[in-house]
């Protein structure tokens, strides 16, 4: 940052203090906390902090380019494999809704050990359109901006792979999906560990539903949370 003038430096070095007492205090808990919430998160998107919401222009772009193409790579087979494993744990052959699906990296490894329903979501239509070869009558993929999407249905197990922090009502959406639950159904959320803003909002997911089971895999210097959740008024069986 040393060759920006000193008032683009003031500036970038406050709103970086604000990000950090936003996500340190907890999502909106602070005075005007929604205001300040969508002033944060106009910032990030303006510096291209990578855990900020995005456009849909944005992400079909970077579908498009294969930016996200690393995610399928090895290293990153341990985190899918503790989400599998907890959706099939937890409702073995049931409904599943995929809440930013992608490009399926998450249904690709899932799929074989069969569902009565497999769901997915994603705002990113470049995306979608790899997937849609595989609609039937059992799986279905579509474009949906999951901030407002309406799920069809009730479903066993939703999960955010990756993606709920994504959103620009986290929390507010997290509570919305968790109505679309069977009774006994859980949500799980994968987390990565190394971004200020996903452990906030998972940190804030806590306060609003219970915390059924928690996971921790590693790769090098990057490390996730896999958390299953359900709705506070659920039993825990």
């Amino acid at each position: 940052m040393q060759d920006l003038p000193m008032p683009a430096t003031l500036k970038y070095h406050f709103w970086r203090r604000v990000r950090a007492a936003h996500y340190a205090f907890g999502l909106a808990r602070l005075p005007f906390g929604r205001v300040l919430e969508r002033a944060v998160g106009q910032w990030e998107r303006a510096q291209g902090f990578g855990d900020s919401p995005k456009e849909k222009a944005t992400w079909d772009a970077e579908y498009g380019d294969g930016r996200w193409a690393y995610i399928a790579q090895l290293h990153e087979n341990s985190r899918y494999w503790t989400i599998i494993g907890y959706m099939d744990a937890f409702r073995g052959g049931g409904e599943y809704l995929d809440v930013g699906c992608g490009d399926g990296v998450l249904f690709s490894r899932f799929k074989a050990l069969g569902y009565q329903r497999y769901v997915g979501i994603d705002i990113s239509e470049v995306a979608i359109r790899q997937l849609q070869c595989h609609n039937d009558d059992r799986t279905h993929f579509a474009q949906g901006d999951g901030d407002v999407h309406e799920p069809d249905g009730l479903f066993d197990v939703i999960v955010f792979n990756e993606s709920l922090y994504y959103l620009k009502d986290p929390v507010g959406s997290l509570e919305r999906y968790a109505r679309s639950l069977k009774p006994g159904g859980c949500i799980i959320v994968s987390t990565y560990t190394n971004s200020r803003r996903s452990l906030a909002v998972l940190r804030e997911a806590k306060t609003k539903l219970t915390v059924v089971d928690e996971a921790k895999t590693s790769q090098g210097s990057m490390s996730w949370l896999c958390t299953v959740l359900k709705p506070a008024n659920a039993g825990m069986a």
